[in-house]
């Protein structure tokens, strides 16, 4: 009892931080390519990658940024100007950025968004890397509490995966134009969460 208890106390956090359902929108607006395979290889890629980010903060996360003199409130800030720019390129060129049938054959590294923005720091932001952080210190020692910490990540994270490779089915249903809509709609949500991420940076950092 005090496992599942203990379990859905962490999945809850991670799923709210993690924001899978939130997540997909904006994975389908910045994987839109005539390649075929490529948002499925972006999905797997960028879940993966945020899962070995999220793993190195678990166990050396805190002691990391300690060393390099780096703070949470900080690492907020940073995360929310990087979100900003994604934000930006998001209202600029939604609906605009056809590729030709040159750049069709080009290798998939080519617009790889995968590693920035996708893993980093949509998936591995940083409210996600002060909660895991969090949930690891404050379980220091007891490896069976660790260890939920970590399968309750998996759980969320493959949720996330499975959310990702639904995007190809509901953009054949809303078709272009109704996805360059929810682009540009979703880069002024994008840009509000991350001026969200710097103000509790700066918050965290007065009170600190």
């Amino acid at each position: 009892m005090d496992f599942f208890i203990n379990f859905l106390k962490i999945s809850t956090v991670l799923f709210v931080v993690i924001d899978p359902i939130g997540n997909m929108p904006v994975f389908m607006s910045l994987t839109s390519s005539p390649r075929p395979g490529y948002r499925a290889l972006m999905a797997k890629r960028a879940v993966i990658i945020g899962f070995i980010v999220l793993l190195f903060f678990a166990f050396v996360g805190e002691a990391f940024l300690n060393s390099l003199g780096i703070t949470l409130p900080a690492f907020r800030i940073a995360g929310g100007i990087m979100l900003f720019m994604v934000a930006i390129n998001m209202m600029n060129d939604a609906g605009e950025k056809k590729e030709s049938d040159e750049n069709k054959d080009m290798p998939y590294g080519t617009n790889d968004v995968s590693v920035f923005p996708l893993a980093i720091p949509l998936i591995a932001g940083p409210g996600t890397i002060a909660s895991i952080i969090l949930l690891m210190s404050e379980r220091h020692g007891d490896l069976t509490a660790q260890g939920i910490v970590i399968l309750a990540l998996v759980l969320i994270l493959l949720f996330s995966y499975i959310l990702f490779r639904l995007c190809d089915f509901f953009a054949r249903i809303f078709g272009q134009t109704a996805n360059t809509v929810i682009t540009k709609v979703l880069g002024i949500v994008l840009g509000a969460m991350a001026a969200q991420f710097v103000l509790d940076g700066i918050k965290a950092f007065i009170n600190s």
